[in-house]
């Protein structure tokens, strides 16, 4: 039997603004979507098939298809229990060797560029040692297995992770053992 979802208000799909120094790495991507939805459980559902529709259209695997939509149903529950916000943003960025997914309470600001996101420590402080300007933590860093919490001065709040195209998963298993 079929499934049904109920959306009293569709979400939306936002057209990315692509400022000129991103010109020549928008060339290379495979998948740059956005899109925003409300706070309901149906529109969690949403934002995890959407991510994992989006993915499985641009040539993933099984297993990262299946992978980052978990991630966006867990993020987009994090983030709707712990903003206000009336709106969620879901964000999948796919070039030829990552995919980055994030799910925030801030909405696309075509005039001002995304924000400055800062990593987030264990006891829910900023961590400012070290960051620099117009960096990015989540992209910038090295691999995490596992979502990255991050916040901006104003209190907005981001979930995300970033893999690798072939995701680390099977290639866990065929790794020689460090002696």
């Amino acid at each position: 039997m079929g499934r049904s979802v109920h959306m009293p208000e569709l979400p939306r799909i936002v057209q990315r603004i692509t400022h000129a120094r991103a010109a020549a790495a928008a060339a290379e991507r495979r998948l740059s979507l956005v899109v925003e939805a409300g706070r309901t459980e149906q529109d969690m559902a949403l934002l995890s098939q959407v991510a994992m529709t989006a993915l499985a259209e641009a040539g993933a695997s099984g297993g990262l298809v299946k992978r980052m939509g978990d991630a966006a149903r867990i993020a987009a529950r994090f983030v709707i229990g712990h903003s206000r916000a009336p709106r969620i943003c879901l964000a999948v960025d796919a070039d030829t060797n990552t995919v980055t997914l994030t799910v925030s309470d801030y909405g696309p600001e075509a005039a001002w560029g995304p924000p400055a996101w800062l990593p987030v420590t264990p006891d829910n402080a900023l961590y400012l040692d070290g960051v620099r300007p117009g960096t990015d933590p989540l992209t910038a860093g090295t691999w995490a297995d596992g979502l990255q919490l991050h916040r901006t001065c104003d209190g907005h709040i981001r979930l995300g992770t970033r893999t690798p195209w072939q995701t680390a998963i099977a290639g866990r298993r065929t790794q020689p053992a460090l002696s």
